[in-house]
Parts: C-alpha cells; structure tokens; sequence
C-alpha cells in the first residue's frame, strides 16, 4: 500500500535530493568576505561571475542529487514488490552516503585546487540534506523489512 510510513520516509528523502539543486552546498570565505560558492553545478567565483571546477573530484555533483531524488521516487512505487523496493532503498540510502562523503572531498579539493587552501569552508545547508536523507532512507527499510516479514508470517499460518 501506497500510505505505509515508509512512503513518508522515501518522500522526504526524494525532498531532500531536490532540495540539493536549490541551496548551495559550500561557501568559500577569505576573511568575512564570500569568495566563491559550490553548488550543484559547479565552483561560482561570486565577483566575477565565472563558473570554474577544477580538482580531482570534478565528477559533477548533480548526478549525485538526480540519483538520490530519484531512487527514493522509484522505490515509493515499487510497493506491490517489496524485494525490489528494499534494494532500491538501499541503493538510495548508499548513494546518500557516497553523495555526502564526495562533497565534503570535492569541497576541500576544490579549495586546495582553486585557492591554494587559504580560504575557509563554511558549509552549507545542501551539504546537510544527503547527511538528513540517510536516516530516513534507514528508517524506510526498516519499515520494508518490517512488512515483508509480515507477509512472510501470515504466509506460513496457512
């Protein structure tokens, strides 16, 4: 059924993903002054206006927040096969792992490569929503265990 919580849980995770593309995922700050800002697309030089990428972690971060947007949505409608939707959530709750770890390197590989490592990293909040997506991508396969099991149960009574 489609109302189960962990629906919920899978929807807030896929919100969390969009949520990725609209909020920046590091500031880069010499002094009190905004340098440059990492976002889904890229290292922005906030005074002039360029956008530049340069480090060994140059994969593009959106590829990162399509798949954990979409893994969630996929796994919400895959609730007449809970074998599948228990994969897919765990490929989702891996991504969200991987997606974090990445932009936490990318962030400080940029900052080596683009300003020599003076400046300071202020992470911001699309740098917390793969971090916030995690628990409830576990939560959600708990919750798919939880049913299956059920089904499983009820299946030797007869």
């Amino acid at each position: 059924m489609i109302q189960r919580l962990q629906t919920v849980y899978l929807l807030l995770a896929a919100i969390c993903g969009v949520l990725t593309f609209l909020f920046p995922y590091a500031h880069f700050l010499k002094g009190d002054l905004k340098v440059a800002e990492y976002a889904a697309f890229g290292v922005f030089n906030v005074q002039s206006d360029i956008s530049e990428m340069a480090s060994p972690y140059a994969f593009p971060a959106w590829v990162f927040a399509v798949l954990s947007s979409l893994l969630p949505l996929i796994a919400i409608f895959l609730f007449k096969k809970r074998p599948v939707q228990y994969r897919i959530t765990r490929l989702a709750f891996l991504t969200n792992l991987v997606y974090a770890v990445y932009l936490f390197f990318a962030a400080e590989a940029a900052a080596e490569a683009l300003f020599d490592g003076q400046v300071t990293i202020f992470y911001h909040i699309g740098f917390y929503l793969p971090v916030a997506a995690l628990p409830l991508c576990f939560l959600a396969v708990r919750g798919i265990k939880k049913d299956e099991d059920l089904v499983k149960s009820l299946d030797r009574i007869r």
